[in-house]
């Protein structure tokens, strides 16, 4: 008789089979499966067996019922297959097979509400259910991925100990793993990752745009390597940098590259939860909307035919443009971070900074000297625009930042998110807002009422035009 796995791996895709392989690495006895569709995926979780030594100790079905039974109990059983629909059918399909105590862990990218369902759902079967944040893409998830768990607490304490096992270890040594709240807390935690993650990767996208202008690739990857020698140091300017050498006939590789921006959904889950939580996360949505511009080519070529006239060579120096990748950087963070308190405050979870920061600070996308700095800045309670490093920053590099701006205006040139980042500056550290008028207008039209600063009360008030 076989002896039974520790864990069940379900989905052998990309982030599934690393993880399992991540998991055999660790010594962790793994059962796998993956469904069986004629023609389409046949012997899915045998092949990977047979392809990678790790596995060959691995337990591999397509049957699910024999999966089930391959593993101890309680089971633990790790669902790495597409989010929404997918996910959906299989745990129905799932849960009949289970007993009271199995734990299931979804490690897609579920949207954090129906994370929350889910979680309801399954504990009145008797059955423990985690929603859990992966990053790292196939690299992090084989060698060390960034983990967000959410859900219930007795199941987080139950895999814990193998869940550090798999997880990246930051430079404290600390495993990237944590547990932010009951239900969707780790589904959320990791949609705002992947928020800012957005923005990141728009910046840089800009920051290129910008210097595209007069300089060679070439003589960008230069400077953009030198960047990440320095306090702006980060996995996406590392590879940015690196995806700018490649050439494939003479040509620039980047240049062949279609410019329409895909995405999968969590970008627009990001800019949706700001409006649940009433909060300007203006940099993520200004990312997303910079994709969907993207993606309107035909209307691109029309309109660049009609109105691209003669425009300035743009001429801003490698160090003003530096300064305003860094503080629209920290405006990004910012805004990340402040959606997480506002969101633990209105769901009841248990999301500390200092410990999102950790857990980000190697394995994850969004790894960089910024997200270590914030570890530091948030044991100290400090908010990160209310720091003395953001003061100096901005000291150094605020007349840079507008020079930069002003320059790219006149030579035509969108940067969506520093441009962002700038209106979101400027309004934050506006005394006396022009919002007055948009309450006058809402009173004049539908008699909604406003607050008098004369008057302490809550009481509201109509105006002389009513």
């Amino acid at each position: 008789m076989k002896i039974k796995a520790e864990w069940g791996i379900v989905g052998m895709g990309v982030m599934g089979t690393a993880l399992s392989r991540n998991f055999a690495k660790k010594g962790i006895k793994i059962a796998l499966f993956n469904r069986r569709i004629k023609q389409l995926e046949e012997r899915v979780a045998i092949k990977k067996k047979q392809l990678y030594p790790e596995l060959k100790n691995a337990q591999a079905f397509e049957e699910l019922n024999r999966f089930v039974f391959a593993l101890e109990i309680p089971r633990k059983i790790l669902v790495m297959i597409s989010a929404g629909n997918p996910t959906e059918d299989f745990l129905e399909q799932l849960l009949p097979m289970l007993s009271n105590g199995d734990i299931i862990i979804d490690g897609g990218n579920s949207h954090y509400l129906q994370t929350e369902k889910r979680s309801k759902t399954f504990i009145k079967k008797g059955v423990l259910f985690l929603g859990v944040g992966v990053s790292g893409g196939e690299e992090g998830a084989l060698n060390g991925p960034s983990l967000m768990v959410g859900g219930n607490r007795s199941a987080y304490e139950i895999v814990k100990k193998d869940l550090f096992l798999i997880a990246a270890k930051n430079s404290k040594g600390n495993s990237c793993c944590a547990y932010f709240g009951k239900g969707g807390a780790g589904h959320f935690v990791k949609m705002i990752h992947n928020g800012i993650e957005y923005a990141e990767m728009q910046l840089l996208a800009e920051v290129v745009g910008l210097l595209r202008s007069n300089n060679s690739y070439e003589d960008i990857q230069s400077l953009l390597n030198q960047w990440n020698k320095t306090k702006s140091k980060s996995y996406l300017l590392k590879i940015t940098a690196e995806l700018l050498k490649y050439q494939e006939d003479g040509i620039p590789f980047i240049d062949k590259i279609q410019d329409k921006a895909s995405n999968k959904g969590t970008g627009a889950w990001a800019t949706d939860a700001g409006t649940v939580l009433n909060y300007s996360n203006s940099l993520m949505a200004n990312a997303l909307y910079a994709r969907y511009i993207s993606s309107f080519k035909k209307e691109r070529v029309e309109l660049a035919k009609k109105f691209n006239g003669k425009k300035p060579l743009f001429e801003a120096s490698f160090l003003q443009i530096k300064k305003s990748y860094d503080l629209s950087r920290w405006i990004n963070h910012h805004q990340g971070f402040e959606m997480l308190t506002l969101a633990a405050k209105k769901y009841n979870w248990e999301i500390n900074l200092c410990e999102v920061a950790s857990v980000w600070a190697e394995g994850s996308i969004i790894k960089s000297d910024l997200i270590e700095f914030c570890i530091t800045l948030f044991e100290n309670k400090k908010s990160l625009m209310l720091s003395d490093e953001f003061k100096k920053l901005l000291k150094l590099g605020k007349d840079n930042w507008k020079e930069t701006l002003k320059l790219a205006i006149e030579s035509e040139i969108p940067t969506l998110c520093m441009q962002g980042a700038w209106s979101y500056f400027t309004a934050l550290k506006t005394e006396k807002s022009t919002a007055n008028i948009i309450e006058a207008q809402r009173d004049y039209f539908g008699a909604h009422g406003f607050l008098r600063i004369d008057n302490k009360s809550n009481a509201l008030h109509h105006g002389p035009w009513s």
